[in-house]
């Protein structure tokens, strides 16, 4: 159950402004260097506060999906923006995000001011600063930086491999089958460095308490899309076609462990509800094109 958005902000600590830090000291007779030392704090100017969230996403994007996961995890409420006429590529979206991408989150302040978040990372980092309650983030510095890593690790290495494998889809593509089974075989590399990655002895990527972190964000609408692409895309190389065959054979058990904790936790079962139907009507007139 969503909480009141209003109410939430109004619970959550203000921003505090860091300690400035001393210049070091540049007497040339010293032979060793002088430590930082933190100077006294300027007060931090009270942040105005939060009265809305809305949310530029596509019912189909794992991007968005990962934001949305976070903000369900939080209990936070938000309104979703359509894409203006013309996509991501308009005038009038690019005057929103120049990068031209979703999601964007736009926040609006009680003093009227509204501003545009983009690149989902960011806005997953905005949103633990912003709403630190329930935390995203562990509290031990190795453990936020672990799960960061695997947070990254989806951005940059695990969903582009898969991202190859879209344009794979459509039987006019064009593809061989030596050049699709490279592409699967180079996605279920990056899964089994991911795996790699995680202790071996949690269900969720870093806990085992149903507390999601940053680092579960990404990962629910990858192994979505996974179940739907590789039986596609494996039988069209002569493999059998069944669903859970493949998931079997793809995902390492410690995948496989990761996944069903993800889609048995609340926030996540709200995102898949939208992102599933989408993502099989995607692959619907894809396989058919």
């Amino acid at each position: 159950m969503q909480r009141n958005f209003r109410a939430t902000c109004q619970r959550q600590p203000l921003l505090r402004a860091p300690a400035r830090l001393s210049r070091p000291s540049r007497n040339s007779n010293s032979k060793t260097p002088t430590a930082f030392a933190s100077s006294k704090a300027t007060p931090a100017k009270a942040m105005p506060a939060i009265t809305r969230l809305e949310l530029y996403d596509d019912p189909h994007s794992e991007y968005s999906a990962k934001v949305k996961v976070a903000m369900h995890a939080k209990g936070l409420c938000w309104a979703t923006l359509p894409v203006p006429c013309g996509g991501t590529r308009s005038p009038d979206f690019l005057a929103i995000n120049p990068l031209g991408k979703i999601p964007v989150l736009c926040v609006t302040f009680d003093d009227g001011r509204r501003e545009s978040v983009f690149e989902s990372e960011v806005i997953l980092e905005l949103l633990e600063e912003l709403f630190p309650q329930p935390p995203l983030l562990p509290a031990e510095p190795l453990a936020r930086s672990k799960a960061r890593l695997i947070s990254r690790y989806h951005d940059l290495y695990l969903e582009p491999a898969l991202r190859r494998l879209y344009g794979m889809v459509a039987p006019s593509g064009g593809h061989s089958k030596q050049e699709v089974q490279e592409a699967v075989a180079a996605f279920t590399a990056r899964l089994s460095e991911l795996e790699s990655l995680l202790p071996p002895d949690r269900t969720l990527a870093l806990t085992d308490d149903n507390q999601l972190t940053l680092a579960d964000c990404g990962y629910p609408a990858l192994f979505l899309y996974t179940e739907l692409l590789l039986p596609v895309l494996l039988g069209r190389c002569g493999r059998p076609s069944d669903g859970c065959s493949e998931q079997q054979q793809v995902l390492p058990p410690r995948l496989r462990r990761w996944r069903t904790a993800l889609w048995g936790h609340p926030a996540v079962q709200a995102v898949l509800a939208e992102l599933r139907p989408a993502a099989e009507e995607w692959l619907a007139g894809r396989s058919r094109s």
